[in-house]
């Protein structure tokens, strides 16, 4: 059996479709567009199934014809439930590229479920939240003391039509950090500091990252704060973006500004994903006062999600798929991300 890209002629999806013919891989094509997939599927020489998230009855079908889906179609918050359900009614193994934090509330609610269908729910095995979640997990190790983690995130290259919608889906939530256990709403850009990615030093901001609740599942660490590095501009874009919650909130907005997004923006180039980098930082402090701090450099991160979700969907084709709500560091170890190609762990 194969494995199934959903979302495929997305802008992610797409990529990470090349890149499993790349790897020898025959996933089948996905979406409601059967335009779209037509034209793809005829120039990768991959089959196509054309299956909308609203016929729960003709997913079930496509799905009962393979092992996982790789769900690629965003705003993730609209999309992950029907396809999660059909997941666990037909056995299929779920993966996806979501960075959005009630999804990863939503499918570890059903783990329990999950685990009874010997199904696995595996979101973010994208560079949201590969590379961090593997840093946090490697620097608790096991049986640790750690009571509070930080993580930092840096990016150059762009940022896709399909990712700028989903911040508008979720701009009214504001920010959030995870503090003795619990999410905690904080202000947009609550929290500043200076981070060593490496390379040189950079100010970074707090927001809200999918490791809030993956990190706090893969190492029990109570205390969690996520930052981004941001350019000025950025964080002024932060701080008003909390006095215009409300506004932000208001579905006609929304509906306004991704329709925005279709018209005018462009996906990142094939050039500037080459010659984009990611960096990751990561610390953790024990409860006796010692720290400890990773950092990692990889390709761009559109790039990265393309491998680390080609990768991920192989190593549940070769039989790597523990039941139950996982993240990638719990699914496939600590080292998984040190295996993706152009990643360097320090």
């Amino acid at each position: 059996m194969s494995y199934l890209i959903y979302g495929a002629y997305g802008y992610t999806g797409q990529l990470i479709a090349q890149r499993a013919v790349e790897e020898g891989h025959e996933p089948v094509l996905a979406g409601r567009d059967e335009e779209a997939l037509e034209t793809m599927a005829s120039s990768l020489g991959l089959p196509f199934e054309v299956v909308s998230l609203k016929a729960p009855g003709r997913l079930q079908a496509v799905l009962n014809d393979v092992e996982a889906v790789v769900h690629c179609a965003g705003p993730f918050v609209r999309t992950t439930g029907p396809m999660a359900a059909a997941c666990l009614e037909t056995g299929t193994h779920y993966l996806d590229i979501t960075g959005e934090i009630p999804v990863f509330e939503a499918l570890a609610d059903r783990g329990a479920a999950a685990e009874k269908r010997d199904v696995m729910l595996l979101p973010g095995i994208g560079f949201d939240v590969v590379p961090t979640d593997c840093l946090a997990r490697s620097l608790a190790g096991e049986g640790s003391s750690a009571t509070t983690l930080e993580l930092a995130v840096y990016g150059s290259g762009g940022i896709s039509k399909g990712t700028l919608k989903s911040v508008i889906e979720h701009a009214d939530v504001g920010g959030r950090v995870r503090r003795q256990g619990a999410l905690v709403e904080v202000p947009l850009g609550w929290s500043t500091r200076t981070v060593d990615f490496g390379d040189r030093a950079r100010t970074v901001v707090s927001i809200p990252w999918g490791d809030l609740v993956t990190a706090h599942h893969s190492t029990g660490i109570p205390n969690i704060t996520v930052y981004v590095a941001l350019p000025p501009i950025g964080r002024l874009a932060f701080r008003l973006g909390e006095y215009l919650k409300g506004l932000l909130g208001w579905p006609p907005l929304k509906t306004l500004l991704q329709r925005g997004v279709d018209r005018w923006m462009d996906n990142p180039s094939a050039e500037a994903r080459r010659n984009g980098r990611t960096r990751v930082w990561a610390s953790v402090r024990e409860d006796t006062g010692e720290r400890r701090t990773a950092r990692l450099t990889g390709p761009e991160a559109y790039t990265f999600t393309a491998r680390t979700a080609v990768e991920a969907a192989g190593r549940v084709m070769e039989g790597t798929a523990p039941p139950g709500f996982q993240t990638p560091s719990t699914a496939f170890g600590e080292s998984f991300v040190a295996d993706i190609e152009g990643v360097e762990w320090e």
